[in-house]
């Protein structure tokens, strides 16, 4: 007699390759060095008053710090007992007896495995030591699809640009596959694929941060998708799953972030100097903290102590790169030698608006708000300067709910000059009646904004911001429709964060900590023209104090909302000079 299911009779535990006994760890993906001493000086304290006889109840805080930290809505993450358990988790709530679920192939060893413990049959998608994407379009009807960029074993991985028309095929699917994307080595690659969160539903992104926060021995990852998906997948997490310690651990790691990343951002160009050294072996292209080595290095590597994972059924092996000291004795095992470190190029990224920054469009909307208002409320006397003045106060950086709030102050105060009122404080009784006017407004205003958009002007040349050697970004409080106009206006298009859900509208600071993070920046330098601009700058400089921010306040107004230490010009194109001169 069973006791089991008789499907789980013949599934394997997860196990590792053989290795030898001892050696220094270059076989388990592991952060190069441990907690910096005051870090671990500081989890230690607290350890000492932990009451070990409580229930964990910091799960909930340590969330929210979290969730505000990567700009995501609220109940769009989930924290929990590492990536693995998250990912064995929406294994669990998605998955019916008999439901495929796409891998690559070769992939992490542990994704059979769940996928079969919960019923679940897996289809390999061919990956080579790359990760090529047309194999994956014959798995979109798949009931999950789990991609790993960079990919594990190889370190494979591919630019959010490339994987986009995946993503858009598969949310296009009369079915949608739930797409998975586990970025585990998201900090080693060049961008992550962040962005891409907020704009289809059926994707969830996993991190862990064993490697970022060097952090493997706490057990820690967390999921971020859409607030409704993500919602679901917390009432299925087991309650108090967390250890107590492990969050305290977690606490402490992001008051120290600062600290960590020195060794994060150095390794990418170890990692590519150790591979470039190796003339009797391959390294394939690798965005992670590994190499994938072949052919086969583990004899050699072995027998001067380094443990490495041998990857059975091929010629190969995966070489953690570690320290510059590891590094090196792994250059020297395989007859080579490790070059010197060169300069590292700081990630600097230059965020911008659009309108009255990167377009001039002032005169398109202010004529498109006029022209709406008139249709809405004709009696109502309306001017520029009322329309300035909402800009001015800030919380009116949308032009649809700068329309709503002169119906709503209107249907409040009668058909008078609202500009004195607006100059003064809108009253918090509005509030809920503007939200409910926006949607009308909307549609009123984008419909006259097609007959106004003529009179936009580009501000900049895609050659002249390029000059500056910044990566380059839009936040713009422009709803999604409309930035493919602002992109023919341009001329060009760059990565956006635009006014798609409440959560990235100006002055929330989550679209702004979002490009932080799918740039990998180490200084952001956000150009904007309202004080609604402003506020997103220093609201996300709170959240992330281990990012070096600057604020650039451009045009006629900016005297009334710069702080000292911003920047200031009269327009883009008088500030981007400035900036030339810092590149390096």
């Amino acid at each position: 007699m069973t006791f089991l299911r008789p499907d789980l009779a013949d599934l394997p535990a997860y196990q590792r390759p053989p290795e030898p006994s001892a050696g220094r760890r270059l076989h388990m993906n592991e952060a190069a060095a441990d907690w910096p001493v005051e870090a671990r000086e500081a989890l230690l304290a607290r350890l000492q008053t932990l009451p070990f006889h409580h229930y964990p109840e910091r799960q909930a805080d340590l969330t929210e710090r979290l969730r505000k930290r990567l700009g995501a809505p609220e109940g769009g993450l989930l924290l929990g007992p590492s990536s693995g358990a998250l990912l064995d988790l929406v294994a669990m709530a998605g998955l019916s007896a008999g439901d495929e679920v796409a891998i690559p192939d070769p992939g992490f060893s542990l994704y059979p495995m769940l996928v079969r413990r919960h019923g679940g049959r897996v289809r390999p998608v061919p990956q080579g030591t790359g990760f090529p994407l047309d194999p994956w379009f014959t798995a979109l009807d798949c009931r999950q699809i789990w991609l790993t960029l960079p990919n594990n074993p190889t370190g494979a991985w591919i630019p959010p640009e490339a994987l986009e028309p995946l993503l858009a095929a598969a949310t296009a699917c009369p079915e949608p596959p739930l797409v998975v994307l586990d970025e585990a080595y998201a900090e080693f690659a060049p961008a992550t694929h962040r962005l891409a969160v907020d704009r289809y539903p059926n994707l969830v992104l996993l991190r862990t941060f064993s490697k970022a926060l060097a952090s493997a021995a706490w057990r820690l990852g967390y999921l971020v998708g859409d607030p409704a998906l993500v919602s679901k997948l917390a009432t299925l997490q087991l309650p108090y799953s967390i250890p107590a310690p492990s969050l305290e651990a977690l606490d402490v790691a992001l008051d120290f972030a600062a600290a960590f990343e020195g060794a994060v951002r150095a390794l990418p160009e170890r990692r590519d100097r150790l591979a470039a050294a190796l003339p009797g072996h391959r390294a394939a292209p690798s965005a992670a903290n590994f190499l994938h080595l072949s052919p086969d290095p583990s004899a050699a590597l072995e027998a001067v102590g380094l443990k490495v994972r041998r990857l059975p059924g091929s010629d190969a092996a995966r070489v953690t790169v570690g320290t510059e000291a590891e590094a090196a004795c792994v250059a020297s095992g395989l007859a080579a030698q490790l070059p010197a470190p060169a300069p590292r190029s700081r990630r600097r990224l230059l965020a911008l608006d659009i309108d009255g920054v990167l377009i001039d469009a002032d005169r398109s909307f202010m004529e498109a708000v006029a022209r709406a208002l008139a249709e809405l409320r004709p009696a109502l006397p309306w001017s520029d300067g009322a329309f300035r003045a909402f800009k001015r106060l800030g919380g009116f950086n949308n032009d649809f709910r700068l329309t709503a709030g002169a119906l709503a102050l209107a249907e409040a105060h009668g058909d008078v000059d609202l500009q004195p009122l607006v100059e003064g404080t809108l009253e918090p009784s509005l509030e809920a009646r503007i939200r409910a006017l926006e949607p009308s407004a909307q549609a009123v205003v984008q419909k006259h904004y097609a007959d106004t958009i003529h009179l936009e002007r580009p501000l900049a040349t895609l050659a002249e911001l390029q000059a500056t050697g910044w990566e380059l970004a839009v936040l713009t409080g422009r709803p999604p429709e409309e930035l493919g106009l602002a992109w023919r206006v341009l001329g060009f298009q760059l990565p956006a964060v635009c006014d798609a859900a409440p959560h990235l509208r100006k002055p929330e600071p989550a679209g702004l900590l979002q490009l932080a993070d799918a740039f990998r920046a180490e200084e952001v330098l956000f150009a904007g023209d309202t004080v609604d601009d402003a506020r997103c700058l220093r609201s996300a400089a709170a959240l992330r104090p281990d990012l070096a921010w600057r604020f650039a306040a451009l045009g006629p107004d900016r005297g009334r909302f710069a702080a000292p230490g911003d920047i200031q010009s009269a327009t883009l194109r008088d500030l981007l000079p400035m900036l030339n001169q810092e590149n390096p």
